[in-house]
């Protein structure tokens, strides 16, 4: 009889252990979250890599990808396509929310995803490179096509159609959306096995990918995210910082202040304060211009610009210069912040803008500079003629005044004047003042 008993009660703690651990291992299903909103860059793309990377680390279930960008740099699309490859967890790309694109280098990250699903209203395609800067002509042979861009659209053609392939996905419309620049909303992108399926939101998005088999670096998995717990991993703060940098319209603010700190404390020597801003927007730039791609013949002529303006401040050309270098700076902010792939340029009503704030602050500069060249001397002691000081004594017809720091001898060759009444300087004799009351015109 004891040991019938001892076997119910450690059948029964099996079955209390096992109904315990069942919800215990699907409590333990993790999902890492990733959110790239924004133009791919080096700081977006090394964020990305270090979350797979952890994800992989921490023996995830999946990753997801919360995409949103309107393309960016290759070289940063690639790295973040490789850490994709080289995934041990599956990732899962996710164009939201309702609005959302995946242009351009959004189009190839999606085709690498294990699962790539898409919210309602949203859209992808675009992937034709952009070139900002011109080609050399040299490579531009008497067909007219241009040598340089063909073999780079070849080559953006070759990857994605892989990584379509790859993934079972439709390559025509990849090669497409690299040669013809074709676009999909999201119901059309499913029709069209260009992505899995609509996700409403991340709940569905996790129900529709559990079960799913994919092919990983290390084999073949099935995906478990049915009521995974979600573990949302941010870009760190300093990062970010550097991903706002790479935004050309940030960027052309930087631009606007580096030129008016600088260009104001050279005009201005010993304010200091636009000096140090000018300076710091100046070195923010240069990293900005490091990630961006920039018009060589735009970056140029908005120095010819600068050079413009500031020549017209220290040389009398009645604002001729500041004209030219108006136009200078219009045409190359065009070029730089204006060319570059739809969507992600600067928009030229922005550019418009700060062309106009530019001209109206080196006009006022100019002005400043005109109004000085015009204004009378009046250093030394002859500074003090035309001022209305109190008489410190009786002044009949010699007295005493207090005048710009210093003790005068003062002379009246009018009405007499109290002490304590105003009086006028109106010239000087020797190193004694002239005054008249100062209520006598």
């Amino acid at each position: 009889m004891g040991c019938r008993t001892a076997g119910i009660v450690v059948l029964a703690v099996l079955i209390v252990g096992l109904a315990r651990a069942a919800p215990a291992a699907a409590e333990a299903r993790v999902v890492q979250v990733l959110t790239v909103n924004g133009e791919i860059e080096p700081a977006m793309a090394q964020y990305v890599e270090t979350g797979i990377r952890r994800a992989s680390e921490q023996r995830a279930d999946a990753v997801v990808i919360r995409l949103y960008t309107p393309g960016g740099l290759s070289s940063s699309m690639e790295q973040i396509i490789d850490a994709i490859l080289q995934s041990r967890a599956p990732v899962i790309v996710y164009v939201s929310p309702t609005g959302a694109r995946a242009a351009s280098a959004g189009t190839f990250i999606t085709m690498a995803a294990h699962i790539a699903a898409m919210a309602p209203a949203t859209r992808i395609g675009s992937a034709h490179p952009v070139f900002a800067s011109p080609l050399p002509t040299s490579e531009q042979p008497s067909g007219g096509q241009n040598t340089m861009m063909q073999k780079v659209v070849n080559d953006a053609v070759s990857y994605i159609v892989s990584l379509a392939k790859k993934r079972g996905r439709n390559a025509d419309w990849a090669r497409d959306a690299v040669v013809k620049s074709a676009n999909l909303t999201a119901e059309d992108a499913v029709k069209l096995h260009v992505v899995d399926f609509i996700a409403q939101d991340m709940g569905d998005l996790l129900a529709k990918s559990d079960g799913r088999k994919v092919d990983t670096a290390y084999g073949t998995v099935t995906v478990h995210t049915k009521g995974a717990r979600l573990d949302y991993f941010e870009m760190p703060w300093y990062k970010m910082f550097l991903h706002y940098l790479a935004n050309p319209l940030i960027a052309f603010f930087l631009m606007l202040a580096a030129v008016y700190g600088i260009i104001f404390e050279i005009n201005n020597p010993g304010a200091i304060a636009p000096g140090v801003i000018g300076g710091v927007a100046l070195i923010l730039l240069l990293y900005s211009f490091s990630v961006l791609p920039i018009n060589v013949a735009g970056l140029v002529l908005i120095l010819l610009s600068i050079v413009l303006f500031i020549l017209d401040i220290k040389v009398p050309t009645h604002g001729a210069l500041t004209i030219g270098g108006i136009v200078a700076f219009f045409l190359g902010s065009m070029m730089v912040f204006g060319s570059a792939a739809p969507g992600v340029g600067v928009p030229l009503a922005v550019l418009a803008a700060g062309t106009i704030a530019t001209a109206g602050f080196f006009a006022f500069l100019v002005g400043m500079g005109a109004r000085a060249l015009r204004r009378p001397v009046v250093t030394g002691r002859y500074s003090v003629v035309g001022l209305v000081v109190e008489a410190k004594t009786d002044i009949n017809p010699v007295g005493k005044v207090f005048a710009q720091g210093a003790w005068w001898t003062a002379e009246t060759e009018g009405q007499p004047v109290k002490k304590g009444e105003s009086v006028r300087i109106v010239g000087m004799k020797g190193l004694r003042l002239m005054v008249t009351r100062a209520d006598v015109v």
